[in-house]
This record gives structure tokens, C-alpha cells and sequence, in this order.
């Protein structure tokens, strides 16, 4: 064996893992009492340790061949001690953990012989490692057992786990699952006897379903779960079928308010510690199965635990009519939503310093939205417990009275309105005015289909009631069946005797005495490339005529709008739409006629709107922006954006968007 394998094996996480083995290797001889004892010298340093068993002892025969072989542990054949018990030990590498702790180390064994006892000695140096001087065995008086005596001469190791009080908490963990199978074991640390019922609170046994590897086997496995009525670090030991410890690391869960070491047991970690495969951890496949499923036995464990020690606290919040759960649970689903509201819930009770002082109206709010949090987004219950918690009394009074005249859904889908339409603005603004996706937008299949999405730019009173319809449609929609039918349903034509299609017609009833009186907005959008010249004026002129002139109009009361919409406005329209005496934007309202003729621009729809948006929005503090904008139109209206705006890659997109946006940016600063 080389030496820098022993030297490998002469390590201990910790000196009281060292310890540790020393003990198990008299608790493998049936040893019922097993002393741990330091020893210090005149300046109260640690000298010495010893520890010293009542078992059965080494024999002499079995002591040469314990040390002089590394592996083949005759524990392996022995798999239970002479009076039954099981042992922990096979690979015979406990006794070079020894030597973690000092540099010289000393077995003095007695064992019974031909009807007597005999004894002898082995002694051992850190500096020659494999190498190991044998007394003569010799008659002795008195018991059988085993003494271990280490000389601890390395100053630079001081061994503050060895500690009294953290040492005998730290053994008492390790041995607790061994000390309650054979409860007449004693094992003293020190002149303290190690009793795992002083510090246990609570013990659980839980069988796991059978697990799967991934080479297809099935292994089984076991957890005993303590909790300890003392601070502990959460703890996780990886023990054969039999309880015995093979490493120990932490749990990997957090289970807040509890204190608690837990030891996952299967004969499937001894083959794996056999193989020396178990210090992989989490690296090797088939363990890494094995220990998320004990983790998340672990995390069923506490949560049910917290949500059974918040019963108390439930309890009084059911009576203070504050709990927002009502009658018992109708599903497993809404069982296990409770334990978590439970839970979480008494973090808010044990954390917040003035939540029992709270009054009732402000419990019964933070309750509500915990649980719409928990119903609808588990994710972002830290953040929305952050805002509500953060809010000041009277702010906080003020959302519990809101919260009794409407309901936080209404509350949330109004704010949630608000934002959309302003990314919404921001988006159109991008796509009409972007020099590159100004060009790629199409006038019916694009632009047309996202502002009938959004009608209400071009005012809140208006609801859609034609779409890309020709005008014989618009008429049927607005007069009476029987009319119809006497006039005949013939088509609207202009005066050169072609069909009228119109782009969008809205429509709102006029609240005046004549429940009949409506007015209708017809709007004639222009592809953002395609100013507005006097053909484009021309064309809606003719659409006005040929609806105010049918039979079926001429004569009823009812008004039309007429709307010219794109980027761009030709000089001469402008011209001709902003004369003096008349309001900006209207071309043309003939006397005796019932229609008007409007040049909007866009630039001048999203100010107004935006103008319109700007109170709610300082309100809310929302931040928008062109990026967020597109972002919106292409999660929402993904198959009315132009492959240039769209795409397929979210990072080519958002560069694409920057680069594009930042010259026109420039330009409106100056």
C-alpha cells in the first residue's frame, strides 16, 4: 500500500469523527460501556486522549491480522458481534483515523484465552504509517476490552470540536440512532454520559417509496428524522440499513424553526461507501437520486410539521375572523396549499416584531394577499409580501379600504389596463415611426389588425361595430330588418359606381333626448409610408358621400366622422385642414351635410392619448419605454408584427430594437 494512500486514510473531517471511530470499534465488540476521556497537562493543554471499551478485546491472532491487512476485515464476515449486535466496521480503516488526532497512538487490548485473559500492545507512529510494533501476549487480572490511548504532540492542533459541551452534542448526534436500538450501550464523553433523550424532541421513521436508478435498479431506503431541543446544524448522515453512519454532510434543505439531524439508511450506501464512491456526493448519478428524494421526504416532513405547530396560532386567527381559508379542505392540492399558507404565514407572525399588535383589518389584508399570491404565483410572493409590508399605516389602511368597496383583482386588472396601454403607445410609436419597421408594416394585415385591438385611442365612448367591412354591411347593422327588406339590400356604391370598403367604423350612442341620435367615426388608416395627400382626402370624401346620400341615410339621425390617419400629412392637406375659425384637424364639414372630414396624424393620437395616461401613470410610478413597448406587441400581437420587429431570436431582436431606436431618440431631443 502506498504511503500516500494511509496518509489519505490518517485524515478526519473533524477530531471528533476521529473519536468516533474509535468508539465504534469497541461498540463492534459488544462493548456496553464505552469512556472518552481528555486528558491535559499543566497549562490545561490537551495531552492525551484515551478511549476505553469493556468489550471482548482484540484477540492476538485477530490483531495481526487487523493490522496487518487493509481491507478483508474479518468484520466483513462477522456481520454481527458474539452477542448479537451489528457491527459498523468491515474495511479495517478505522484504526488510521486515529492518527488524525496525535502522532503516536497505543492499543492495549485484554481478551479472554484458554479460560484466562491475556493482553498486549500495539503502537503505531504518524511518521511510519503501515507499520505497527506487537508485544508478546502475556497473562492478565480483571475484564476483557480495549484501551486507546493517543498522545496528542502537535501543538498546532488545538481541537476545539473536542470541547466539552459542542463535542458531546456533536456524539450524541452520531450515536442517537445506535444508543436508542440498544439502549443498554453507555457512552460517556468526558464524565458526561452521551443520552440522545435529553436532547431529542421528536423522532420520526419514514419509509420510502422504492427508488429507481438510473440503470434501472431499485434500491430501498429508509429516514429517521430528529429533532433536537437544542440548536443544531441541519445535518443529513448516510447510514447503512443498519443505522450506522458512514459520512455525514449537511441536509440540503431549509426547514426554518427546526433544529434537526437526519439519517438516511439503505444497504445501497454501504455498496456504495465500499466502493468508495459515497465521497462523490451529489456527483455520482445514482446517489444524487437517492438523496433528492430524501430531501424532498425532508420538505414534506417539515412542512407538515410547521403547518401542526401553527395549529395554535391558526386557531386564534380563525377566531379573530382573520383567516382567509373557510370550512375544511376539499382536495389534497388545497390541503397542501393551507400547510404552506400556515407556514409562511407564521413567518410573517414570528418575523414581523409589531404583527401581533396589528388590528385585525390590516391582519385580515396581508392574510388576503398571501393567499392570491399562493393560489395564482407562488414565485412572486417575496416581492408581493415585500411591497405590502413596507407600506405605511395610513397607505396600508387605505388598500383595506378599497379592498371593502372593490376587490384586488379589479384593483390589479385596472393598474394592470393602465400599464398595457401605455407599452401599448409606446410600441405603436416604434412601429410607425421606426425608419426600418415603418417600411415593413402592412396597412390591412398588420397596422389595421392592432388598432382594432385598441379602439379606444381614438376615444373611450367608441366600441367597434365595423371592421373591413364594406359599407352595405355598415348600413344593414344600422337600420331596421323590415327597411332592409323593403328597400332591398343593394350595395353602397361612390359616384363611379364602385364598392366602398372602409377600414374601421366605431360607434356611440349620443345621450340627448332622441334615444335614436348616434354618431359613427369611420377611420381611413394610411400605411406609415403613405402620406396623406388629396387622393387619400379624395377617397374618404367619396366614402362620406356615398353613405350620407343612400336612401337609407339621408334621412336619419345620425352623424359621421370620418378620421385620415398616417405618419405623414401632405403640406397641402395640413394647409387645408388647420384654417382659421375652425378646429385644428378638420378638412372639410359641407353645410347641410351630416359628416365631417378629419387629418390626424399619429404622432398626434399617441400624444393625446399618452396626455390622457400621464396622471394615472405618475400615480403608478411605471416606468415605459419603445423596448418595452415592442416587447409587448410581440408577446401579445405576435402575428401582426413584421418579421424585421419580431424574429425568432430574443437577443437579435432586442439589438435590433436598440439600434434602430437610438438615432430617432436623438432626433426628438434636438
Amino acid at each position: 500500500m502506498q504511503g500516500d494512500h494511509l496518509q489519505s486514510l490518517a485524515r478526519a473531517r473533524d477530531a471528533v469523527s476521529a473519536i468516533s471511530e474509535l468508539v465504534w470499534n469497541g461498540l463492534d465488540e459488544d462493548a456496553t460501556v464505552v469512556r472518552v476521556q481528555l486528558v491535559s497537562n499543566n497549562i490545561d493543554g490537551l495531552e492525551r486522549i484515551r478511549v476505553i471499551d469493556n468489550g471482548n478485546g482484540l484477540s492476538y491472532e485477530d490483531g495481526i491480522h487487523a493490522f496487518g491487512n487493509l481491507g478483508g476485515s474479518l468484520k466483513r464476515i462477522r456481520v454481527k458481534t458474539p452477542g448479537g449486535r451489528l457491527r459498523h466496521g468491515k474495511l479495517g480503516k478505522g484504526r488510521f483515523r486515529a492518527f488524525a488526532l496525535g502522532e503516536r497512538v497505543d492499543w492495549h487490548s485484554r481478551y479472554r484465552n484458554n479460560g484466562g485473559v491475556s493482553e498486549y500492545h500495539i503502537t503505531g507512529r504518524r511518521d511510519s504509517l503501515g507499520k505497527f510494533e506487537f508485544t508478546p501476549p502475556r497473562d492478565a487480572s480483571g475484564g476483557t476490552g480495549v484501551e486507546v490511548e493517543v498522545e496528542v504532540s502537535n501543538l498546532d492542533h488545538r481541537f476545539t470540536s473536542l470541547e466539552k459541551n459542542g463535542a458531546v452534542e456533536s456524539i450524541t448526534k452520531h450515536f442517537a440512532l445506535y444508543l436508542r436500538q440498544y439502549p443498554d450501550v453507555q457512552l460517556w464523553y468526558d464524565g458526561t454520559r452521551v443520552d440522545p433523550s435529553l436532547y431529542e424532541e421528536r423522532v420520526d421513521d419514514i419509509s420510502l417509496p422504492k427508488i429507481t436508478l438510473p440503470d434501472g435498479r431499485t434500491v430501498d431506503a429508509d429516514l429517521t428524522i430528529i429533532e433536537w431541543n437544542i440548536p443544531t446544524e441541519h445535518a443529513l448522515y448516510l447510514c447503512d440499513a443498519n443505522g450506522f453512519t458512514l459520512s455525514e454532510g449537511p441536509a440540503g434543505i431549509h426547514a426554518s424553526g427546526f433544529s434537526f439531524t437526519a439519517c438516511l439508511k439503505s444497504e445501497y450506501l454501504r455498496e456504495l461507501d465500499d466502493a468508495g464512491a459515497l465521497m462523490l456526493d451529489e456527483l455520482h448519478p445514482g446517489l444524487k437520486v437517492v438523496l433528492d428524494r430524501a430531501k424532498a421526504a425532508m420538505r414534506d416532513h417539515f412542512r407538515a410539521r410547521a403547518a401542526e405547530r401553527a395549529t395554535t396560532v391558526v386557531e386564534d386567527w380563525k377566531r379573530q375572523n382573520v383567516y382567509p381559508y373557510a370550512g375544511l379542505p376539499a382536495t389534497t392540492l388545497e390541503t397542501i396549499e393551507r400547510q404552506v399558507f400556515d407556514v409562511t404565514a407564521m413567518q410573517v407572525h414570528t418575523y414581523l416584531p409589531a404583527f401581533d399588535d396589528t388590528d385585525a383589518k390590516q391582519k385580515r389584508l396581508m392574510f388576503r394577499l398571501l393567499k392570491e399570491a399562493l393560489s395564482t404565483s407562488p414565485q412572486s410572493l417575496q416581492e408581493i409580501l415585500k411591497a405590502v409590508l413596507d407600506l405605511p399605516k395610513d397607505k396600508m389602511d387605505d388598500l383595506a379600504k378599497l379592498l371593502q368597496q372593490t376587490s384586488l383583482e379589479s384593483i390589479l386588472n385596472a393598474s394592470r389596463m393602465i400599464a398595457n396601454r401605455l407599452n401599448f403607445l409606446a410600441g405603436l410609436r416604434a412601429l410607425v415611426f421606426d425608419p426600418e419597421t415603418s417600411k415593413a408594416v402592412r396597412e390591412r394585415s398588420q397596422l389595421h389588425r392592432l388598432v382594432a385591438e385598441h379602439t379606444w385611442i381614438f376615444g373611450e365612448a367608441f366600441n367597434v361595430s365595423a371592421d373591413d367591412e364594406d359599407l352595405t354591411t355598415v348600413l344593414k347593422r344600422h337600420v331596421d330588418p323590415k327597411v332592409i327588406e323593403l328597400l332591398g339590400a343593394h350595395p353602397v356604391r361612390r359616384e363611379d359606381g364602385s364598392k366602398a370598403v372602409i377600414d374601421l367604423m366605431l360607434s356611440r350612442s349620443i345621450p340627448q333626448n332622441d334615444p335614436v341620435q348616434r354618431e359613427h367615426l369611420v377611420v381611413e388608416l394610411k400605411r406609415p409610408k403613405v402620406a396623406v395627400n388629396q387622393d387619400a382626402v379624395a377617397q374618404t370624401k367619396s366614402y362620406a358621400e356615398a353613405i350620407t346620400e343612400d336612401a337609407r341615410f339621408r334621412d336619419t339621425a345620425t352623424r359621421w366622422v370620418f378620421w385620415v390617419v398616417s405618419k405623414e400629412v401632405q403640406a397641402s392637406v395640413r394647409r387645408d385642414a388647420n384654417q382659421e375659425g375652425r378646429p385644428a384637424g378638420l378638412l372639410s364639414k359641407p353645410e347641410g351635410t351630416p359628416y365631417s372630414i378629419w387629418v390626424k396624424s399619429w404622432g398626434e393620437i399617441i400624444q393625446e392619448n399618452e396626455a390622457r395616461l400621464k396622471f394615472v401613470q405618475e400615480r403608478l410610478q411605471y416606468q415605459v419605454t419603445e423596448f418595452s413597448g415592442l416587447e409587448y406587441l410581440r408577446e401579445t400581437y405576435a402575428k401582426y408584427i413584421p418579421p424585421i420587429v419580431g424574429g425568432t431570436s430574443p437577443e437579435p431582436k432586442r439589438a435590433r430594437a436598440h439600434t434602430s431606436r437610438q438615432p430617432r431618440q436623438s432626433r426628438e431631443k434636438r
